[in-house]
């Protein structure tokens, strides 16, 4: 019997490798227990997101998305009472997610439409948007997202599209055995948050230790974190024409944003919140604004007794931003 020649036999295991790999990723999930992947890490309320959207009869009005500014920035229950004060319809939750990435502001939006139909859509800006999508993706978003993104310069792409035939197969395993291969897929109301939660205050971390989110850190410790993250930002490297590109993941997923609510007859409006000392510009005001008006929350920029660090409010930071919000919705 004639042996296959080493390169032709390296060739035979990765085509094989590739096929069972394609053949996991196209497994069927519990799109309950995908989202449910994240408990017990910072993005744990990703659960809470999807159990208020398919399990929570209660409407929606006002929705909120964005990075961990917004999140620990806006306080759903003040903002509710704030518009009730007003005669307004005064549903409101905060979806946001700690951590930069656009992808997953519009995973957490097209899952919401399926189910909801909030009057408007608030989504949290900074001064510049993120090169690069949010870890969270390859965990909750649906396989066919991760597959074919739709934008050719998504720079995790790769990580992303290595990760899903494990998630796939683990949900896959989840879903004949849950509880016990992973999460479980059924809604228990006992242990549910209700229709709206706090995101504000004091941070409860993974590892049980809890961030002080109502006193105001010092100045040195905000200088420190200002100098660490203006270190990290860069200018546009390339032309402006050339925006879609560079910053791929915040266009493209906004344009889709933005047409999801449009169809679904959505109101879109955007929240600038600034670090603490930071620019009043906005990079992509102008993009933005092509879609919805912008809310400059940039008076918060000179106040270091609202900032719990040099990014986020503290928790009384949180209800002067709220009741300020309370206008412009």
């Amino acid at each position: 019997m004639k042996s296959l020649h080493p390169l032709r036999g390296v060739g035979v295991i990765l085509g094989l490798a590739l096929a069972l790999a394609a053949v996991a990723c196209a497994l069927p999930d519990n799109a309950y227990q995908r989202w449910s992947l994240l408990d017990g890490t910072i993005h744990a309320d990703a659960r809470w997101i999807y159990e208020r959207i398919h399990f929570d009869p209660t409407p929606i009005d006002v929705a909120i998305v964005g990075s961990s500014r917004t999140e620990r920035g806006i306080n759903a229950l003040r903002l509710a009472a704030d518009l009730r004060a007003r005669g307004l319809p005064d549903r409101v939750v905060n979806f946001s997610l700690p951590e930069a990435g656009r992808n997953i502001n519009y995973t957490v939006v097209e899952e919401m439409l399926r189910a909801k139909r909030p009057r408007l859509l608030v989504i949290g800006v900074t001064e510049r948007p993120s090169r690069f999508g949010h870890p969270a993706f390859k965990f909750l978003a649906p396989a066919g997202e991760i597959v074919a993104p739709g934008y050719w310069s998504d720079a995790d792409y790769f990580s992303d599209l290595v990760y899903l035939p494990y998630r796939q197969l683990r949900l896959f395993a989840a879903d004949l055995a849950p509880g016990w291969a992973g999460p479980g897929k059924d809604f228990d109301p006992a242990t549910y948050p209700g229709p709206s939660i706090d995101t504000t205050g004091d941070v409860h971390l993974p590892d049980g230790t809890v961030k002080d989110g109502h006193d105001p850190a010092s100045h040195q410790e905000l200088m420190r974190g200002v100098r660490k993250l203006e270190r990290g930002m860069h200018p546009p490297l390339l032309p402006a024409r050339y925006a879609d590109v560079e910053f791929g993941d915040d266009r493209y997923y906004v344009r889709r944003i933005a047409d999801l609510a449009s169809r679904n007859g959505v109101k879109v409006a955007f929240l600038f919140l600034p670090y603490y000392t930071g620019p009043d510009t906005i990079q992509e005001r102008a993009f933005y604004e092509g879609f919805g008006p912008i809310w400059d929350g940039g008076f918060l920029a000179g106040h270091a007794e609202w900032y719990m660090d040099y990014a986020h409010l503290t928790k009384t930071g949180a209800l002067r931003l709220t009741d300020w919000l309370a206008g412009p919705v």
